[in-house]
């Protein structure tokens, strides 16, 4: 028969059980898409996502407006970015940004106006940044059909893939939008390798950069790319690697049945199961090894229940609070909106892509797979992402993409 003391542990820890996954769970999770508790009608919910989505894009599209005609394509700062290409010299890192235009819809109605958003975080971000060139890298065909990159031209520089530069690419068949936009790519990197730069970052237009980007970024090129701890001390990094992706989809960020995921959620639930134990630490005598068993293992579902309820997404949030706490990780295969390349890298992968014809079975991502797997490299991601995907308005496919991931 179980003691008072006992029977009042275990009431304590089955009330915190319904109180979380019973009540405040399902109200604090109910409008996060990737949450157990997500628990509108996705295909009702659609439309009012979309309207979302359109509005926060044109309050930012508004918000980088303001910025661009409060400084002016003739201040300081869009000055020092054109002055840092024109002086030719080998920078530190090169930021090219990929672009294309898009439609949303009807001559009359712009687009949905990524590039601009790039443009304005970065001018902003750059200005506390030396030996930083940055770049766009207008590929539309004909360059002057993109006028949002006309109009940018005034204030950073913008680069044109024209019909002299580039080999003809047929059009007509799908299967040539794929590798057009390889081409398109590897035409970039080229014009990105010209600076000599110690690294180049190729991001495609519908990346923003998040506003602590350059903090984090700088500490992740000297811990972990420049640099390596070892013994306490921080020594050249002798790895070679193909590349560290900045962004992944947060819809696949999730717990799967990858090994690493599986010892994440372990982890969580050894520090919940602690956690419970030490919080009814005085409710154990010396030889009550058996309730504190049971304690610790209630307190270890409790965290594995719980991590699994909020998702993974949200629950790697936490690693903003310091640039030390953000994770570099093994990188999935798939996507590239930001990447960073070592020059060495990036010319061979130049060589590597030449080889290669893209199509709707092999894009331009699983290419760049296929070129780790075969190299022996590998491939890093950042977690959390260092960027927002705000693209929903796709260069590639038509109409517009699930508004639940934007």
């Amino acid at each position: 028969m179980l003691c008072p003391s006992t029977v009042r542990t275990y009431r304590k820890v089955y009330a915190i059980y319904a109180l979380t996954f019973l009540i405040l769970l399902p109200i604090l999770c109910n409008e996060l898409p990737y949450s157990k508790y997500y628990t509108h009608d996705r295909s009702k919910r659609r439309e009012e996502d979309a309207r979302r989505v359109q509005a926060e894009n044109q309050e930012r599209v508004a918000a980088a407006k303001f910025y661009l005609k409060q400084n002016g394509p003739y201040s300081r700062t869009f000055r020092q970015l054109r002055h840092r290409l024109e002086r030719k010299s080998k920078p530190e890192l090169v930021i090219t940004v990929v672009t294309v235009a898009r439609k949303s819809g009807g001559e009359s109605r712009p687009g949905p106006q990524y590039l601009t958003q790039v443009v304005a975080r970065f001018a902003e971000l750059l200005t506390q940044q030396e030996n930083v060139v940055f770049q766009v890298c207008n590929v539309n065909t004909p360059p002057e059909g993109h006028r949002e990159a006309v109009y940018l031209s005034k204030y950073v520089p913008v680069i044109n893939r024209n019909s002299s530069s580039a080999e003809p690419v047929p059009t007509s068949a799908h299967i040539h939008k794929f590798e057009k936009e390889k081409q398109d790519y590897v035409f970039c990197m080229e014009r990105s390798l010209e600076l000599q730069p110690d690294h180049i970052l190729m991001i495609q237009d519908d990346a923003v950069p998040r506003t602590d980007f350059f903090p984090v970024f700088q500490h992740l090129l000297k811990y972990n790319v420049k640099g390596k701890i070892v013994r306490g001390d921080l020594q050249p990094n002798p790895e070679k690697w193909a590349f560290w992706k900045l962004y992944y989809p947060e819809r696949w960020q999730g717990y799967g049945n990858e090994e690493k995921l599986l010892l994440e959620l372990i982890c969580s639930g050894l520090i919940g199961g602690a956690l419970f134990v030490a919080l009814n630490c005085g409710g154990f005598t010396e030889r009550d090894s058996r309730r504190r068993t049971t304690i610790f293992v209630l307190g270890f579902f409790y965290a594995v229940l719980l991590c699994l309820a909020i998702g993974r997404q949200y629950l790697i949030e936490l690693r903003r609070l310091s640039v030390h706490t953000y994770a570099v990780v093994d990188a999935p295969d798939c996507c590239i909106p930001a990447v960073l390349y070592s020059p060495e890298q990036a010319a061979a992968i130049v060589q590597y892509l030449k080889g290669q014809t893209c199509s709707s079975l092999l894009p331009i991502d699983l290419a760049l797979d296929n070129y780790v797997h075969s190299s022996g490299l590998k491939q890093y991601l950042v977690e959390p992402n260092l960027f927002h995907h705000i693209g929903i308005v796709s260069t590639l496919h038509a109409g517009i993409k699930n508004p639940v991931d934007f």
